[in-house]
């Protein structure tokens, strides 16, 4: 391994932490490596934040677990939150925006969820048992099945994300190039897979390098003393606001390539532990 120097200006203060494919192996479980050496880093004085597409008590739970306290940054840079859970800073999608969403998505046999603070909602008609319980596993939270999202939900909220997926992993290619066909407005929604049977679709304001410079604000820590670690193409963003960003060996080449630096290990062997390991000795 490449011994890394950090020099004292650009001590790391802040550490932003993806969670699938990063923080969690693939069981959704921390391995005891990661959680050994993020305490270490807290009783050195650093903060680390959870940076995650998941909503925020999915994020909460993780922290729980850790034991440590501290702002999260949930919905992929769409809702920031300080450590008592009060909104410090919030995005959400317009309503015509979310009706087009949902269209598209019935017309092209997606299951679609639609997210709000600290709760998913899902369309009875479109609620696949299959990715009711992988929501419910993957966000420690029950959701809630409506009727209608149209009438239901965007009624009463501006949704801070929607999310649509496919067990077909080319489907949900072949979708992901027609969302940005038919919703060519980045003013309106940005679109991103964030995984292989995952499309995002958020607020424009709405990515992890937003969610990185808002915990930078809210800590009064210059990027210059902030680490990020990451696996797939929206953390992309993050790594950009960062000193050193750090790829998972599971991550995909472009991914890698973004990074600073990129660990031996994968996320079931600590990805954590090894940049903490190497940049916070």
């Amino acid at each position: 391994m490449q011994d890394y120097i950090v020099e004292p200006m650009n001590q790391i203060k802040l550490i932003c932490l993806d969670v699938d494919g990063t923080l969690v192996d693939d069981n959704v479980q921390i391995p005891q490596c990661n959680i050994d050496e993020i305490r270490r880093a807290v009783s050195k004085g650093v903060k680390v934040a959870i940076t995650s597409g998941r909503i925020s008590l999915s994020a909460k739970y993780f922290m729980d677990l850790l034991e440590i306290d501290g702002a999260i940054s949930s919905y992929g840079g769409g809702m920031l939150e300080d450590e008592n859970g009060n909104i410090i800073e919030e995005y959400t999608l317009d309503v015509d925006t979310c009706k087009k969403i949902i269209q598209l998505a019935n017309d092209n046999g997606m299951t679609l969820y639609a997210y709000y603070h600290y709760e998913w909602f899902s369309d009875i008609t479109k609620a696949d048992p299959y990715w009711i319980e992988a929501e419910k596993r993957l966000t420690n939270v029950s959701g809630t099945i409506v009727n209608d999202l149209q009438s239901e939900v965007l009624s009463k909220y501006n949704p801070n994300k929607m999310l649509a997926m496919h067990k077909d992993t080319n489907k949900v290619k072949d979708f992901m190039a027609f969302l940005e066909k038919e919703l060519p407005d980045r003013s309106k929604v940005n679109i991103f897979m964030s995984g292989p049977t995952y499309i995002e679709l958020v607020p424009p304001q709405a990515n992890k390098g937003n969610a990185v410079r808002g915990l930078c604000r809210y800590y009064n820590i210059p990027k210059e003393n902030v680490m990020v670690c990451g696996d797939y193409y929206n953390d992309i963003f993050m790594f950009k606001e960062a000193a050193i960003s750090v790829a998972a060996a599971n991550a995909p080449e472009a991914v890698k390539k973004a990074a600073t630096y990129v660990t031996k290990a994968d996320n079931n062997q600590g990805v954590v532990a090894e940049a903490i390991r190497v940049f916070i000795p």
